[in-house]
């Protein structure tokens, strides 16, 4: 992976607020480090947060049309 953890965590952050307005750390707590030793994407890693621990919290079209 070319990104620190760091910088990818921050492009996870962009991409969430860009969809619902909230920052990661204003939602439930996801398993960043494991994702990202996974090797996935931010984007990734941003849908499988939303699926594994978001669903309830943001409405499937806001995520979906963000």
């Amino acid at each position: 992976m070319d990104m620190t953890y760091e910088e990818w965590r921050l492009a996870c952050d962009k991409l969430v607020y860009s969809i619902v307005g909230v920052d990661i750390d204003g939602l439930p707590d996801a398993n960043w480090m494991d994702m990202y030793n996974d090797g996935m994407s931010p984007a990734d890693a941003i849908d499988d947060a939303y699926y594994d621990y978001w669903f309830d919290d943001i409405p499937s079209e806001v995520w979906h049309h963000g």
